[in-house]
């Protein structure tokens, strides 16, 4: 695995030590092996892991500069992609959130297992977390891989994100008309679409984006709505 995911990182532009390799390859077994008995990913094949998680979660790299920055990532689900990033950027601070306590638990073991200093994880729906004072509105950046609607993900993800700091969500190209959809609620929520990046995950025929938000004015408390609310009825 290690041999694969050095080989491929580097054609993604990353490079990777020997150290970031040995941590990927604890992620990589134990996440295997809870598999079994939690549903962590569909994803089980090594190239698959390597290329669509691994890869996939670290090429924001490439793009953004995480040094000393606060990041959260909401719906990690099995730590994605928080944990990549966390990672190869020991000098930022990452808060993984996700709703299922199993998924907290496995987290935790891997914060253990790979020395993850500058990792906290937290059980908790965003609806309920965005209206926390130690959360709300206290990141440089809010990152998520979570399949949903980009209005949905907007009213879940910007709520944390400080004045002027931005929301990055991992998409396909096909996301394109979900961003043109999300007018009134970049209106609603203080931010704006600002940019994207797209890259291909290597030895694949699979385009990926980074569809980039920036919070550029005062957020009303209405926001994030109760629990279910930004999904059964999105702005």
């Amino acid at each position: 695995m290690k041999e694969l995911l050095y080989n491929n990182a580097k054609k993604a532009g990353i490079n990777l030590s020997s150290i970031h390799l040995e941590k990927f390859q604890v992620y990589f077994d134990l996440m295997l092996e809870t598999n079994k008995v939690i549903n962590l990913t569909a994803i089980t094949e090594k190239k698959d892991i390597v290329n669509k998680h691994f890869i996939d979660s670290i090429a924001l790299k490439n793009y953004i500069n995480l040094d000393g920055r606060k990041i959260i990532d909401i719906g990690t689900g099995a730590g994605f992609p928080g944990i990549p990033l966390a990672i190869i950027s020991d000098n930022a601070h990452f808060t993984l959130v996700d709703s299922l306590n199993k998924r907290i638990k496995f987290l935790d073991k891997i914060i253990k297992e790979c020395g993850l200093n500058n990792v906290e994880t937290v059980h908790s729906r965003a609806e309920d977390l965005g209206h926390n004072e130690t959360y709300r509105e206290k990141y440089d950046y809010c990152v998520s891989r979570a399949v949903a609607n980009m209005s949905v993900l907007l009213e879940y993800c910007i709520p944390f994100v400080k004045t002027g700091g931005q929301f990055i969500s991992y998409k396909s190209e096909k996301a394109e008309d979900e961003i043109k959809q999300t007018t009134n609620a970049q209106n609603k929520l203080g931010c704006k679409f600002i940019k994207s990046y797209s890259f291909n995950l290597p030895e694949t025929d699979i385009s990926r984006r980074f569809y980039i938000f920036e919070r550029n004015k005062k957020l009303s408390k209405t926001y994030p709505r109760q629990a279910g609310k930004p999904k059964k009825n999105p702005l």
